[in-house]
């Protein structure tokens, strides 16, 4: 009882470090906003919605999201961002989306990626993530294995999609749908269960939606949440269910105290946000209040040119995006000012100790490393100083981690001794959506694995060294062999920003 009570003053005591920290509290002028942010958090779903509530309602004039894409660039300030997302709750709710449902997205990095995530939080419903290069027949599987009420995706895709819902019932596969940049289509492929995304948004209200069965968000269960599907060449994927009700926030706080992430981080998404760890540290960068950049499509220089015109202070990459910018020519790198970085995470795949030294050659000792997955969250964490002291190492265990070594004989590897990498912390998946015998081949003791294989120095460092399951990475993504005599899709590597 007493250590009990211990644990939880010592994590409120870490929590308000983390936010004093960060600046999230350090602004007087807020307290003013707060009765309406109160009326407002009682009418819509708990989680993390809550705090895009917050920014949206007491810093409206903050710069929230920038994009530079197809459309040029695109600015959204706290306040508009507010009203966008009421919106698309209002569209989804017109179109019978309710507190727990799901709804797929496919969408490319953009604004509405960003929105339409946000609005399914708000209505305490779930996202279905389906990545841009799923094919028709992935596709079907997910929206088989989801049910989801709804759809958002981009006109580009709607070949894809069609194919992949049949010519039956859309509700009954899909459901409805809004499409970006529908405008762009023939009359005829608009009519029937596809809406435009702008025409359906002009059409809702920008207030905060009162949800449906006359309660608030806040006496439901229904905390909303998210499903990622897992890719995969030999077999269908599996949906990686979190729900936001259940998920702790222990690792998170950990990486950002570390770190030192503030309040008004101007963060660089270069990574596919259909994956989870792009997301991830969106989600950390808006929760403080920060500002998120996108960029639709990674380009070296052009990723420098925009952190020198909008003074990026961080972003996420994979270790093949160090490469391409290590490997420019000097004359190239130069003539861009990098200096407002404060801190680059490498993520999805292993990070070499010479590609780390030259990326902080090249940036400064701001380079961190970071080892979790889709299933387990934020698992080890290297700080800059980690990369030439123990090279190779994926850091020490995130505060709220507990990480098991296991012997083929599931019992525990001797220090410095090799064994499958098991997990347990307060962001990790319930398990793989309707694939009981999936989730029970990962889970052992309320622990999870993906199959990474690794090993612990004496100091509480860890060092990947292999994979149990036939498999190969290629600029992040993973490519299992047409040979492979696995049936069922192995579980992506932790490594990969999915």
């Amino acid at each position: 009882m007493i250590d009990r009570l211990r644990a939880q003053l010592d994590k409120a005591w870490f929590s308000a470090r983390v936010l004093f920290q960060t600046g999230v509290l350090g602004q007087a002028e807020r307290a003013k906003h707060l009765p309406r942010l109160a009326a407002a958090a009682l009418r819509s779903a708990r989680g993390p919605n809550l705090v895009l509530l917050f920014h949206g309602i007491t810093q409206p004039s903050k710069e929230a999201i920038v994009e530079y894409g197809a459309r040029g660039t695109r600015r959204l300030t706290w306040g508009q961002l507010h009203a966008l997302i009421n919106r698309v709750c209002h569209a989804l709710l017109d179109r019978g989306v309710t507190p727990g449902a799901k709804v797929a997205l496919m969408l490319p990095n953009g604004v509405e990626f960003l929105v339409a995530q946000a609005a399914l939080a708000r209505l305490g419903a779930t996202a279905v993530q389906i990545g841009y290069r799923s094919k028709a027949p992935e596709i079907s599987h997910i929206l088989d294995n989801a049910e989801p009420q709804a759809c958002i995706f981009h006109a580009r895709f709607l070949a894809a999609m069609q194919e992949a819902r049949g010519p039956g019932d859309p509700r009954g596969h899909g459901g409805p749908a809004l499409v970006v940049d529908g405008e762009l289509l023939c009359a005829e492929a608009m009519t029937g269960t596809l809406t435009d995304w702008e025409r359906a948004l002009a059409a809702a209200s920008a207030e905060l939606p009162v949800l449906a069965r006359g309660k608030s968000a806040s006496d439901s269960d229904d905390s909303g949440g998210v499903i990622i599907y897992t890719s995969g060449t030999t077999g269908k994927p599996k949906g990686a269910n979190r729900s936001w009700k259940q998920t702790g926030f222990d690792s998170v706080s950990d990486l950002i105290a570390q770190t030192r992430m503030r309040n008004d981080e101007r963060h660089l998404v270069l990574c596919p946000l259909y994956h989870s760890a792009a997301p991830a540290f969106v989600a950390m960068v808006l929760a403080l209040g920060g500002t998120v950049v996108l960029m639709n499509h990674f380009e070296p220089e052009g990723a420098l040119a925009i952190i020198e015109k909008e003074a990026i202070t961080s972003t996420l990459v994979v270790p093949t995006m160090l490469v391409r910018l290590c490997a420019l020519p000097a004359v190239t790198r130069k003539a861009y000012n990098t200096s407002s970085l404060r801190w680059i995470m490498s993520g999805a795949a292993p990070l070499a100790t010479e590609t780390a030294r030259q990326a902080q050659e090249l940036f400064g000792p701001i380079l961190w490393n970071f080892y979790g997955s889709t299933e387990t969250g934020l698992v080890t964490l290297a700080g800059p100083k980690d990369h030439l002291s123990r090279p190779g190492t994926i850091g020490r265990a995130l505060r709220g981690n507990e990480i098991r070594l296991l012997g083929d004989d599931r019992q525990r590897v001797a220090v410095g001794g090799v064994g499958e990498l098991y997990a347990r912390n307060s962001t990790m998946i319930s398990g793989y959506h309707r694939n009981r015998t999936a989730t029970d081949e990962a889970s052992l003791e309320g622990l999870f694995s993906v199959g990474d294989l690794a090993r612990v120095d004496a100091d509480g460092y860890y060092y990947l060294e292999s994979r149990k399951h036939d498999m190969v990475i290629s600029g992040g993504v993973n490519i299992y062999p047409a040979r492979s005599k696995i049936t069922c899709t192995p579980t992506p590597p932790s490594w990969r920003p999915r």
